[in-house]
């Protein structure tokens, strides 16, 4: 092999056994066992062992099987910081629990969407329709004592407008009045006016208006504080017929936490933390409900996968944070750009801080990563959105187009998102939508495997000498955003970049052997290096006692030389 080529071994035998031809020269490989599998939760027992083929044999001792997220990051050198409040509360667990109950109502009362929203016919927005600041507007909630979620559910919750924008209306539980100014909701509706709406619309596509008000209600109330550890939501519940769904709201609503510093609600927030993260997540927020509505409007029956969901929305999130400081996609940015000035800074923890640190999370122990996780498993927040989110940008940055560019610039990446979003024609979802459309923007067909081998190679790359042409990202330079992080000692995001890869040194007498499990479309990362003259190294993947992986998971290897 060349340096920059790439090599993927898909015959079994090829898997249990190949070799790295021994050279004069300094050289590294990446070495990367990967599964197609599409069984979500599957679990492969791999054996590996990598052997110098010359030279007395030195057995070293067996690595110790795959080790947890908090080792991996003490291994690293990660500092130890104690979370706060506000960030147990941003792993939003309790999101993708009231997910999970979301989709089990739909599936269990299968409402109809509403007739209006059916017939295709919109209510005319007469100026009467528009709130005015002041207003009041009762607003019914799904949510259950228990914290549940219901379509039986009947609390009515008073709210008053704060602030009306040309895309959202602010509305305040009456609750929790008081802690936010009005000045605060008008810089937040400005900001969303700005720097949101005009992204998400473009990438995801335009709300509908079952209500009648031309805008989507953003609702601050406690009712949220009380849901478990969620922070906000968009409610499928309230698209429906209200004949099916009596708790539904027959509009567009982003529901959000509200201060509550006495903790009356269960957790004390405070103002400060809900201005934090509030821009962000109206944008995360509202690509649920561009592609919920969306989906149920043309006819489709459920949501996309939760991590494909999760995903778009994490995407939604990153692109509102480069239209806000001007940045364009495939910039091949750093931390520099994006978090260092008076504005670039403040953008960076809106809009950024939560992807890097959930991209951690999966790049740790990437080969036990929930890749296909749905709303079952809400406990694998973390390392599913990174997985999701990784996967997502690298997709736009290899297949969409260059031109013509989005509203972001750099490419037409929007095409792709929207597409994928919506799901075509007859709302498809789940990975064949995804390879649905790939084709549909840029008329190429990869099959699932093909696709991961190409997309695992990546992270791998970062700090590549050479690497393969289309592989590597582009939008971000995250060997170089990491390092700048880290000299800056940005908060959790200071230890360097978290890819674990198994240190392999090629020289006479290695012996190496490791036991770790893999799971479905996940991977586990290995580098091979030499300083000078090598011998020839034999490398096996097997089951723990020495057979052939079976060929249902679908385990490849892919091999970068990258010096």
């Amino acid at each position: 092999m060349q340096p920059g080529e790439m090599r993927v071994l898909t015959n079994t035998a090829d898997v249990s056994a190949f070799e790295l031809r021994g050279g004069g020269d300094a050289r590294e490989y990446q070495v990367i066992l990967m599964s197609g599998s599409q069984v979500e939760g599957a679990m492969t027992p791999v054996r590996f062992r990598a052997q110098a083929t010359t030279g007395s044999p030195s057995v070293l001792p067996a690595e110790a099987p795959r080790v947890t997220t908090s080792e991996a990051s003490r291994r690293m050198g990660a500092p130890s910081v104690v979370p706060t409040r506000l960030d147990r509360l941003r792993q939003r667990a309790g999101h993708l629990a009231l997910l999970a109950e979301m989709r089990e109502e739909i599936r269990r009362r299968r409402p109809r969407i509403s007739p209006r929203a059916a017939s295709g016919v919109r209510p005319s927005i007469a100026a009467s329709a528009v709130p005015t600041v002041g207003q009041m507007i009762s607003v019914t909630s799904s949510l259950t004592p228990d914290g549940g979620i219901s379509c039986a559910a009947s609390k009515n919750i008073d709210g008053v407008v704060k602030a009306v924008g040309a895309n959202f209306v602010l509305l305040e539980d009456v609750a929790s009045a008081g802690h936010l100014t009005a000045q605060d909701y008008a810089e937040l509706d400005a900001e969303l006016d700005a720097y949101v709406a005009p992204v998400d619309r473009a990438y995801f596509g335009d709300p509908p208006d079952l209500d009648g008000n031309g805008r989507v209600i953003v609702f601050f109330t406690p009712e949220v504080n009380r849901s478990g550890d969620a922070i906000g939501f968009f409610n499928p519940l309230d698209m429906f017929d209200p004949a099916d769904c009596p708790s539904s709201n027959e509009g567009e609503i982003v529901w959000l936490f509200a201060p509550e510093p006495d903790g009356s609600g269960g957790y004390d927030v405070t103002p400060e933390e809900v201005k934090r993260v509030a821009r962000g997540l109206v944008a995360h927020e509202f690509q649920h409900l561009l592609a919920n509505f969306q989906r149920f409007l043309g006819g489709g029956t459920r949501s996309d996968d939760v991590w494909i969901e999760e995903g778009l929305s994490h995407i939604a999130t990153e692109v509102s944070g480069f239209f806000r400081i001007g940045v364009p996609t495939r910039a091949a940015v750093g931390f520099t750009e994006i978090g260092i000035g008076s504005v670039e800074e403040p953008a960076f923890y809106d809009f950024h801080e939560a992807n890097f640190g959930n991209m951690g999370e999966y790049l740790r122990a990437p080969e036990a990563a929930p890749s296909l996780a749905l709303v079952d498993n809400p406990e694998y927040t973390f390392a599913m959105r990174g997985w999701g989110y990784l996967f997502l940008r690298w997709l736009a940055d290899r297949y969409a187009a260059a031109t013509p560019e989005s509203i972001v610039g750099g490419s037409a990446e929007d095409l792709l998102f929207r597409e994928i979003a919506v799901g075509g024609p007859t709302r498809m979802v789940g990975i064949p939508n995804l390879l649905r459309a790939i084709n549909a923007v840029s008329g190429e067909s990869p099959t699932w495997d093909g696709l991961l081998a190409e997309y695992f190679a990546a992270p791998a790359l970062v700090d590549a000498m050479s690497t393969p042409d289309d592989i590597p990202f582009r939008t971000w330079d995250f060997d170089r955003a990491y390092t700048e992080m880290a000299a800056n000692a940005v908060p959790h995001l200071s230890s360097g970049y978290p890819l674990q890869r198994t240190a392999i040194s090629m020289s006479a007498g290695v012996n190496r052997s490791i036991t770790f499990d893999v799971g479905a479309s996940a991977a586990r990362y290995f580098r091979f290096t030499s300083a000078g003259s090598h011998p020839d190294m034999r490398v096996e993947f097997t089951t723990p006692s020495g057979g052939q992986l079976p060929d249902s998971r679908r385990l490849h290897v892919v091999v970068v030389r990258t010096r």
